[in-house]
């Protein structure tokens, strides 16, 4: 008896020893973990800003930890959206500003009007802001508004004796001279197969070309300078490989199989990783519009769902990526910030394509429709312009007669 009753005095002293040093060296834990979902936690350049910022923002709030998950593009917002829907919302959310309305118009998304009162974000963001308030409340903060640029590969332009186009009709005839699909090699890379941004690749024609397909309020794709600008798109992807999204016709560049690609400035990224012998080729510039076509491109919003404790972790990592230092770090991956001035002289002059970057983006004209229905309605204006798309691509039918149809199943869809 007296035996057993040493032995439990010793396996309880054993287990209060152990106890106490276990407690004594667990780390603590965190007691905040915010749930960061987004398509950049792996994209060349500004993949890299994330996590440094996100390191940045955990070290200076050690309680608060950040958990980032990469979510395929032409999957995230579905994604999105059935979270939100489900009640699971994610903690820091990230969205194409295209998006931000539907999200808006749901109730989802946290206004922020008070807390922005505190800072100098309103007084240093561009126009563009504007595109985060509904129904009379700023619902978030813009991250980035560009310009859309036209990437080139200067020895197949020089090779096929052609120079770098200024308008439309050079860009299409450039386009023509360098593909040679027997070979593998094409003039343009751009999306072919069904694909979220097929509505950009079809806007930048349109608003390029100083047309619009919302005017008045109204639809207006039966217009004839907006079937003239589909039309030309429409060559365009004869001179592209077929079936191919964003990340293949952006791989197929900086592989020297295609002499143009129209893209957001944020390819510069994807262009810093070509082939040693490829990188040299592949240079930056406007389009070779009338009206510059762009928009605003992503955001940073706060569920309306989520505690006090959440928000507040949530807009301090907010404030956080907009001051000065992470915003210059920002402009400095080839995206334009938002703040003003984010980039020094000294970093424009030893970085001359940045400059290109921030002048287009800086005379952009917002491609995106401006019309609230058509905002709200984002998801099912874009599958309808998409159908669109893949039927001019894979049939012969009209182009008048496929936008005609297309005004008919949007007045039915998205009704203004």
């Amino acid at each position: 008896m007296k035996r057993l009753g040493r032995i439990a005095a010793v396996l309880g002293a054993a287990l209060g020893t152990a106890l106490a040093l276990g407690t004594a060296a667990a780390p603590a834990a965190a007691q905040t973990v915010l749930d960061f979902p987004t398509w950049q936690a792996e994209e060349p350049g500004v993949s890299t800003w994330w996590k440094n910022l996100i390191a940045a923002y955990e070290k200076k709030y050690p309680d608060v930890k950040v958990n980032i998950q990469q979510i395929p593009f032409n999957q995230f917002v579905k994604q999105m959206t059935v979270r939100f829907a489900a009640g699971t919302p994610p903690d820091i959310v990230h969205l194409p500003a295209r998006d931000f309305a539907s999200f808006a118009d749901q109730g989802w998304l946290e206004p922020l009007d008070d807390r922005l009162k505190g800072t100098d974000i309103l007084a240093n963001w561009p126009p563009l802001q504007a595109d985060m308030q509904w129904k009379g409340k700023t619902q978030g903060v813009l991250l980035m508004g560009y310009g859309g640029m036209l990437f080139y590969n200067e020895k197949r332009l020089k090779d096929a004796g052609v120079a770098v186009p200024k308008t439309p009709d050079e860009w299409l005839s450039a386009m023509k001279t360098t593909t040679a699909a027997d070979k593998g090699l094409f003039g343009l890379s751009t999306i072919t197969a069904e694909h979220p941004n097929m509505v950009v690749e079809m806007a930048t024609w349109v608003i390029g070309s100083g047309a619009d397909w919302l005017k008045g309020g109204k639809y207006n794709f039966n217009d004839p300078a907006v079937v003239k600008a589909i039309d030309n798109w429409r060559q365009s992807v004869s001179y592209a490989p077929k079936g191919t999204n964003s990340a293949t016709a952006r791989q197929l560049f900086i592989d020297g199989k295609t002499a143009f690609l129209r893209d957001g400035p944020w390819v510069w990224g994807v262009v810093e990783k070509a082939p040693a012998e490829m990188k040299p080729q592949l240079k930056v510039t406007g389009l070779p519009f009338p009206v510059e076509p762009g928009g605003a491109s992503n955001s940073l919003h706060i569920s309306a769902k989520a505690d006090a404790k959440k928000k507040e972790a949530v807009w301090k990592f907010i404030e956080m990526a907009a001051t000065p230092e992470w915003q210059r770090a920002y402009g400095l991956t080839g995206s334009p910030a938002p703040r003003k001035n984010a980039l020094t002289p000294a970093d424009l002059a030893a970085n001359p394509h940045l400059k290109i970057i921030n002048d287009e983006a800086a005379r952009a004209q917002n491609l995106f429709p401006s019309v609230p229905a058509v905002r709200a309605g984002y998801n099912d204006f874009a599958t309808q312009v998409t159908k669109a798309a893949m039927r001019m691509i894979s049939t012969q039918d009209p182009t008048a007669r496929v936008l005609s149809d297309l005004q008919r199943e949007l007045e039915r869809a998205v009704p203004l």
